[in-house]
């Protein structure tokens, strides 16, 4: 079989770009980042090792490019809650959609928030973060205005933002667990209710 041809017919019509993506990061997600390579990927994808490297030079501009679009994925989501939900608190929307978020990509969550590159640092009177970590900054605009239509002291805006965060960003986690089951199974209720009745009271 030609394999150049099948490659063609294959994508033709899909986005090879993406599947490599999607692809290297389901990899990384499988057999972690250290055993990670382009060859791999372009195999896992049934193209030849010439396509991958039309697309990326190398393995750094690759995982460049999942880091990107795993952003942009996240930062969509997010948005879309605020969009989606107008009369809700849009700290509670956007609560819901970062657990629902990962909940439903689960081989997005280890990659993402492993990597180095996030750079988020909790100080004694704010939370600093990677500025083009788009999602995080759309979370805590989020979070703060939430906080502040309920006249939260802003002197407890860090460590009520540590709360929700944590509450949130574990619950992702506890979805993304092999071990964990949530009989319901929607997270998304789940978290709802909780961010209402326990945490922005």
């Amino acid at each position: 079989m030609n394999t150049d041809t099948n490659e063609k017919k294959s994508y033709h019509f899909g986005n090879l770009k993406e599947a490599l993506i999607e692809q290297g990061i389901e990899l990384i997600h499988e057999e972690g980042v250290e055993k990670f390579s382009l060859r791999k990927v372009a195999k896992k994808v049934g193209v030849s090792a010439t396509a991958c490297y039309n697309h990326f030079g190398n393995i750094d501009e690759l995982l460049q490019g999942m880091n990107s679009y795993v952003i942009d994925k996240f930062s969509t989501a997010l948005k879309q809650a605020a969009e989606d939900n107008p009369c809700q608190c849009v700290a509670i929307s956007m609560g819901v959609a970062y657990v629902e978020f990962f909940a439903k990509n689960p081989h997005y969550f280890n990659f993402l928030f492993d990597s180095e590159y996030l750079d988020i640092q909790i100080k004694e009177s704010e939370i600093t973060w990677n500025e083009s970590f788009t999602p995080f900054q759309l979370f805590v605009d989020g979070a703060k205005s939430g906080m502040r239509e309920r006249n939260i002291d802003e002197k407890e805006l860090r460590d009520d933002l540590l709360v929700m965060w944590a509450t949130v960003h574990g619950l992702a986690a506890m979805a993304n667990m092999k071990g964990v089951r949530y009989e319901n199974g929607d997270w998304g209720a789940l978290t709802e209710r909780i961010l209402t009745d326990k945490v922005m009271l």
